[in-house]
C-alpha cells in the first residue's frame, strides 16, 4: 500500500514538474510575476487567481516577447517584442483607483464613468480660449486635470479659487489644469473669468464633447495620466489633490 503511494505521489510530482517546466515566467505591466501555461492559460505567481477576473493587460517574457493577458484567464502572442534596453512602463499607483470610486461624487453614474477608466482619454478640442490654451498634443507625458464648468453653477464658481491654487502649486511639476466651459452660458465666460478672477486656460466645450466625457454633473473633473489614460472622472473637488498627488508617484 505505502509502495503504490509512493508511485502516485511521485507520478503527481512529476506531473507538477512538467508543467511548470513547459510554462514560462513573464512580467506584468505592474510589475507581478505572472506563469504562462503551454495550455494557453495563465495564473498569478503568488496571488489567488480570483482576482484574475477583474485583470487585463500586458506581461514580457525574459527573452523579450510581448504577451497580452485576458480576463477570462487565456493569454495570447503578439509580435510585439520590448527593445532590449527598453524599460517597463511605470506601475500603476492602485491608490488612484481607489480615490476614484472613493471620491465620485454621484453613485447613480459611477457605472458609466467606471467604464471610462484606464482607456485613452476621449478627444477634446475647445474654443474661445482665454488664459492661453492648451491642445490635446500638448498632454503628452503630463498629469492632466480638466474640470468642465457651466457659468451658472454655484459650485463651480466656489471651485475656481482652490483651482487657482492647484494651478500654481503644481505648474512646474508636469501637471496641466484647464477648464472646459459648457452646459450653457458660455457667451459669460470672460464675464465670470474676470469678475472671480480664474488663472488657468479655459476654454469653451461643444454640446457633443460634454456628452462624448459623459458630464452628468457641474463640475466634473476628469484626471488623466502621463500616458494619455483617463484615471479619474465625476470626483468631488476635495479628492482631485489626492489623485494628483497619488500620479506623481507613479513616475
Amino acid at each position: 500500500m505505502k509502495q503504490i503511494c509512493l508511485i502516485i505521489f511521485s507520478a503527481i510530482v512529476f506531473d507538477v514538474s512538467l508543467a511548470f517546466s513547459q510554462s514560462i515566467l513573464a512580467t506584468a505591466k505592474d510589475g507581478q510575476m505572472v506563469i504562462l501555461r503551454q495550455n494557453g492559460n495563465w495564473l498569478f505567481y503568488k496571488l489567488s487567481d480570483s482576482i484574475r477576473q477583474k485583470y487585463s493587460t500586458s506581461a514580457t517574457t525574459s527573452d523579450g516577447r510581448i504577451v497580452i493577458l485576458k480576463e477570462d484567464g487565456t493569454w495570447v502572442e503578439t509580435n510585439a517584442y520590448q527593445t532590449p534596453g527598453a524599460q517597463n512602463e511605470p506601475a500603476e499607483n492602485p491608490k488612484v483607483a481607489m480615490l476614484a470610486e472613493e471620491g465620485h461624487w454621484e453613485e447613480k453614474d459611477w457605472e458609466v464613468h467606471q467604464s471610462m477608466l484606464e482607456k485613452p482619454a476621449p478627444p477634446l478640442q475647445l474654443i474661445d480660449w482665454l488664459n492661453g490654451s492648451i491642445a490635446q498634443d500638448d498632454w503628452s507625458g503630463k498629469i492632466v486635470v480638466i474640470d468642465f464648468w457651466a457659468t451658472w453653477c454655484g459650485p463651480c464658481r466656489e471651485c475656481i479659487p482652490h483651482n487657482n491654487e492647484l494651478f500654481h502649486r503644481y505648474n512646474d511639476q508636469g501637471v496641466l489644469i484647464f477648464g472646459a466651459c459648457g452646459g450653457g452660458g458660455e457667451d459669460k465666460m470672460g464675464e465670470v473669468v474676470s469678475q472671480l478672477g480664474l488663472e488657468y486656460p479655459t476654454g469653451v466645450a461643444s454640446s457633443i464633447l460634454i456628452k462624448t466625457w459623459n458630464v452628468k454633473y457641474w463640475p466634473t473633473y476628469a484626471i488623466i495620466d502621463r500616458r494619455g489614460n483617463l484615471r479619474a472622472i465625476g470626483v468631488r473637488p476635495e479628492y482631485v489633490e489626492p489623485i494628483i498627488q497619488a500620479l506623481l508617484q507613479e513616475g
